[in-house]
């Protein structure tokens, strides 16, 4: 068995890399808790009443937005999480998804339950010529 790991390093090496390429969607996705695609974004506000948090910069929330969505920026997040309500899903949006996983972390530290990040950001959505406000 060794030597034919030895004789097929380069076959061995392709299999452990594909593993690994295979594996990454799925850890990246463990890191950053639950998460929502654009479709069920849009499900989750017209069906549940979702809250969408948006912790960009004022500056980029200024510029444009998800309809309907606040803006607390993630600097100085923490003493302004008692504005996001407890009694409704919360999504949390960015640009991409960094501070959005930060901001989902402290929300769900402090108690709340049905917190989601946006899969793809604002960007994403922008994309998907969903509503955005400008």
């Amino acid at each position: 068995m060794f030597e034919f790991l030895l004789d097929n390093i380069l076959l061995v090496a392709v299999v452990f890399i594909s593993g690994a390429f295979l594996l990454e969607p799925y850890v990246r996705k463990r890191s950053m808790g639950p998460s929502l695609n654009n479709e069920e974004v849009i499900d989750y506000i017209n069906k549940k009443n979702a809250f969408v948090l948006d912790v960009r910069a004022s500056k980029d929330f200024k510029r444009g937005a998800i309809a309907g969505s606040k803006s607390i920026p993630i600097d100085g997040f923490e003493g302004r999480v008692n504005e996001v309500p407890k009694d409704r899903p919360v999504i949390v949006v960015d640009t991409v998804t960094t501070s959005s996983v930060k901001a989902a972390k402290i929300l769900r530290a402090q108690g709340y339950k049905d917190v989601f990040v946006l899969e793809g950001g604002i960007k994403g959505w922008v994309d998907a010529k969903l509503p955005f406000t400008r």
